[in-house]
């Protein structure tokens, strides 16, 4: 029972969550979609264009975890962090990556969206440091 509560305290970040039934259930029966055979990018995909944004940012980081190595599934993250106004979560995977993407055009439009959720970050200061 502890484990079983445990596991529903890992998978929701507010206490209101937790009081929507459907949601709890479908976090309990969470299958990977590399486990469905379906390309957990493009599924986070269809759930942001449904504005279904939690769903979203479950499946990128399962696989954020699961494949360390997939700049594009941490790249959607960090977008759907920017929709669901978490700037703590932006900025921590903002400075994961900034190393692999430092002057892209991508790193630009992470700052450039960073200066606008978190304007004092050090992080977003300048685009190319």
């Amino acid at each position: 029972m502890l484990r079983i509560l445990a596991d529903v305290a890992k998978a929701f970040d507010t206490v209101a969550e937790i009081a929507n039934p459907g949601e709890l259930m479908h976090q309990l029966r969470f299958v990977p979609p590399r486990k469905r055979g379906i390309d957990p990018v493009g599924e986070a995909e269809v759930y942001l264009n449904y504005h279904r944004y939690k769903r979203a940012r479950q499946v990128l980081r399962h696989t954020k975890k699961t494949e360390p190595d997939n700049l594009q599934a941490q790249i959607l993250l960090l977008h759907t962090y920017h929709l669901l106004e978490s700037s703590g979560d932006y900025c921590q995977l903002a400075a994961e990556l900034k190393p692999k993407l430092i002057g892209s055009p991508e790193w630009r439009k992470i700052c450039k969206v960073g200066r606008s959720m978190a304007p004092e970050h050090p992080l977003f200061s300048e685009e190319r440091h």
